[in-house]
């Protein structure tokens, strides 16, 4: 069994047709891992996601199971330490997870899938809401167990309301209406929803709608706005988010066909609405968010919604009508049953990355992080993210070069000349890291060195007047006069206006005036505590100041915690 990550959109496009043959064939698939669904969902999270596929054969061959997952890269505000999260692909949005498989290698797939998790770098592992069955996840979880690793099952109680949102109930439905009727509800309940779908059939003032290509936008709209209204109170500033997600997220399963979402009018006045998803394969219909107008009181729009909807489940031939997570009283009027999730944390012992080093699709982003915290003057934040990314990537050229001027400002010029040579080395085209190496090797007192370095950044820019400055300033540190005041005559030929080259030009004007008289301004004999004699005079712009080709690195988002 081998395993292949899939991470490029083109790759998950190619997947269609094996994922739905392996949905047909899983017992335990469900709606939340449907091509359908998951396929649309992580396009949100490009540069995110990637899916573990493992197959029998030899590359090309169709793959036996799928596991979508998500990395999310954190970040500590006080060190700069990153360290990654790894997240069930469809969490967030998905009220169940889960792993894809043809059942006869279902224990082979997952045994290898835990065995690649484990070679892979990550501090936090979350198993959030598997909906599988309990031999699928203790295969997962025994295959998991190592000694550099804590698992703890969760909990997901509701603490405002009591709820928990491991519990999730569901109709299995008969064949007929009347038995559903008669099979599931309460007498009570059973002559509440005849009452009320009666009145809803033989009177002119109500009517339901259902979504379709002239009313979507407005339907969405009118669910979300009930919703919106009734839970700002409570979720405060995080409904303008959610509301924009579940717009998106109702817009993509119109356009897929996975789409009900009936409205329930009292003359031209909404009342109620119910978005649910549609399982053709599985033959469910999954009820996700209901949004009503709380000021009236005609018709319990709940009962009546539901009712309507679970009435043409049956008809429609559906198995099942699933309320989701969340064990809500008012769910069990309908004559549910329990299915429970399980949410499991996985970390490491230590709560850093497995093999302490960074993922290296997280690269780009991390830079982003390390150049921010540089520009800022967070120092030792700074150098805390170039050398996590330089224990990735070895050879991570703009690392380098963040990584040597943040030494080179602290006073440590023998490890940034490490740095700079490293990089001049890679990139010997590099103009930047010529002249960053001749300005560390200055300010160690190691002028030989720093006037050759200085040469081959002139060599490769003859018009960069900092370098033949300084390549004037060592040559004066070791005597050689005439070949100093050449360099300081070079400098003032430079006519640029650019205010650091006036003042350079003044400064070699002021030598050559010391020179004539055999009175140096000064020698360069400082000790390598002190601060560089010279100091660039180039902008931090990490990605433009290297003038060499790099492929393009995906840019990853990172979330700071204290």
């Amino acid at each position: 069994m081998q395993i292949d990550v899939i991470t490029r959109p083109e790759e998950l496009r190619g997947l269609r047709d094996n994922w739905d043959d392996l949905y047909a064939r899983d017992p335990d698939a469900h709606f939340f891992v449907s091509w359908d669904f998951l396929s649309h969902y992580l396009r949100r999270f490009d540069g995110d996601w990637f899916i573990l596929a493992a197959r029998k054969g030899p590359p090309g061959s169709p793959y036996v199971a799928l596991l979508p997952l998500r990395l999310r890269t954190r970040m500590r505000r006080n060190t700069g330490e990153l360290y990654h999260e790894v997240y069930m692909g469809g969490n967030h949005a998905a009220d169940y997870t889960g792993i894809l498989c043809a059942p006869e290698y279902a224990y082979r797939a997952i045994a290898v899938f835990a065995k690649h998790l484990k070679t892979m770098h990550w501090a936090s592992l979350h198993l959030e809401n598997l909906r599988m069955s309990e031999r699928r996840i203790s295969w997962l979880t025994e295959h998991l167990s190592d000694n550099r690793l804590t698992m703890r099952r969760m909990r997901r109680v509701n603490q405002v309301d009591n709820v928990d949102n491991c519990i999730c109930p569901a109709i299995d439905l008969p064949s007929s209406w009347e038995d559903y009727l008669l099979q599931n509800l309460s007498t009570n309940t059973r002559q509440k929803m005849r009452r009320f779908l009666r009145k809803l059939e033989n009177s002119g003032e109500f009517r339901i709608t259902h979504a379709d290509a002239s009313t979507i936008e407005r339907d969405i709209e009118i669910l979300l706005e009930f919703w919106r209204i009734k839970w700002t109170p409570r979720k405060g500033n995080l409904v303008p988010g959610l509301v924009k997600s579940n717009r998106l997220l109702f817009r993509q399963a119109f356009e897929s066909g996975t789409l009900f979402l009936p409205v329930l009018w009292h003359g031209d006045r909404p009342l109620s609405a119910l978005a649910i998803f549609l399982d053709p394969v599985k033959k469910s219909m999954l009820f996700h968010m209901v949004g009503r107008d709380e000021t009236a009181d005609m018709l319990p729009s709940g009962l009546v919604l539901h009712g309507y909807c679970i009435r043409r489940a049956i008809e429609k031939g559906f198995r099942t009508y699933d309320f989701l997570r969340g064990n809500e009283p008012y769910k069990y009027s309908f004559g549910t049953h329990d299915t429970v999730l399980n949410c499991t944390l996985v970390r490491t012992k230590t709560g850093r990355n497995l093999g302490d080093r960074l993922d290296r699709r997280s690269l780009g982003g991390a830079l982003q992080e390390a150049a921010r915290f540089h520009k800022k003057g967070w120092f030792i934040q700074a150098e805390n993210v170039y050398r996590q990314i330089l224990n990735t990537e070895p050879t991570h050229d703009q690392a380098l070069y963040g990584l040597g001027h943040v030494l080179g400002t602290k006073g440590d010029h023998r490890q940034a000349a490490e740095c700079f040579g490293t990089l001049a080395a890679m990139s010997p085209q590099s103009v930047n890291a010529w002249l960053c190496l001749g300005i560390a090797q200055q300010s160690l007192n190691d002028h030989s060195a720093a006037i050759e370095s200085f040469g081959r950044a002139t060599d490769l820019d003859p018009g960069l007047t900092l370098a033949r400055y300084a390549r004037g300033r060592s040559l004066l540190a070791l005597q050689r006069t005439d070949e100093a005041a050449q360099a300081f005559t070079l400098v003032l030929e430079n006519g640029s206006p650019a205010p650091a080259e006036t003042a350079l030009r003044a400064k070699a004007r002021r030598q050559l005036q010391q020179l004539r008289t055999a009175k140096p301004l000064y020698i360069l004999k400082k000790p390598e505590r002190e601060t560089p004699v010279i100091q660039p005079s180039v902008p931090l712009g990490l990605t433009n100041l290297l003038k060499v080709a790099r492929p393009a690195t995906t840019s990853r988002s990172i979330s700071s915690v204290a």
